[in-house]
């Protein structure tokens, strides 16, 4: 008799059971990956640069930043190793990220006011400006070897005066940046850093151009074709802002890969 009893028993629970956990499966109390998207924006600038004449008397139009094709999609980037690259797919970029980069170098240099305009395509649509900025991300990824991350970002623009296609400031960057935790965000943040910790120096580096030039105006010099002849043709090297190097006490070494 109990034997019976417990029969029916066992069967009466198992379906109980099988029930719970496809409710969990199903949208119980189990987790399931969601994709995430992430976004980054122009960080507050730490100027300290005092002999300024900013705001120059100039109309400067940003082009969209190309992308290297290997990080040219909303997918984020990550790598392994050197020659190992894969695309995340539950982390995303919320736009492409050549847009991305456009929108926060225009902010950084509006926020600046390093020029009386500044605006994209759209915004020169009929006007003529001075100067163009261009530029290219040739590196946007994550590095992640299971037990090591961080963010690496390359960028290379330069500075078009319009008058005479003299190509008058240009910067090329490469940086890494370790991060210490797993968790997407972080990297984002990372990114975010570089990026401002670079645009901090172009826009010294430009500022200082554009005051030497207007000094070279007001003495009758020509205007230099590079900002290196602007920096040779003054004497005063002390308004050459420094640049904030990023320590890189490390090296990106391959590790185990998660399983």
């Amino acid at each position: 008799m109990w034997p019976t009893k417990m029969m029916f028993s066992l069967a009466l629970l198992i379906p109980l059971i099988t029930f719970a956990s496809c409710s969990q499966f199903f949208g119980g109390k189990a987790e399931i990956s969601q994709r995430r998207f992430f976004d980054f924006r122009a960080e507050p600038l730490r100027l300290n640069y005092e002999r300024t004449e900013r705001p120059y008397a100039a109309q400067v139009q940003i082009k969209p930043f190309e992308i290297h094709r290997a990080y040219n999609r909303n997918e984020i980037i990550f790598r392994r190793d050197q020659y190992e690259l894969h695309r995340d797919p539950l982390h995303s970029w919320i736009t492409r990220p050549g847009d991305l980069f456009t929108d926060a170098i225009q902010q950084y240099l509006q926020v600046a006011e390093l020029f009386t305009y500044i605006g994209g395509d759209q915004d020169f649509y009929d006007r003529r400006p001075d100067y163009i900025l261009s530029g290219t991300v040739n590196a946007l990824e994550r590095f992640d070897s299971g037990d090591i991350w961080a963010a690496h970002l390359a960028i290379s623009m330069k500075l078009v005066r319009q008058q005479d296609a003299h190509v008058i400031w240009q910067k090329d960057f490469d940086q890494e940046k370790q991060v210490y935790f797993p968790e997407m965000k972080h990297t984002i943040a990372a990114f975010s850093q570089l990026l401002n910790i670079q645009m901090e120096m172009c826009i010294r580096e430009i500022d200082f151009l554009f005051f030497n030039m207007n000094r070279g105006k007001m003495a009758g010099e020509p205007l230099p074709t590079s900002a290196l002849d602007s920096v040779n043709t003054h004497s005063n090297q002390n308004m050459l802002p420094k640049e904030t190097k990023i320590n890189r006490d490390y090296d990106l070494l391959p590790g185990k890969i998660a399983k």
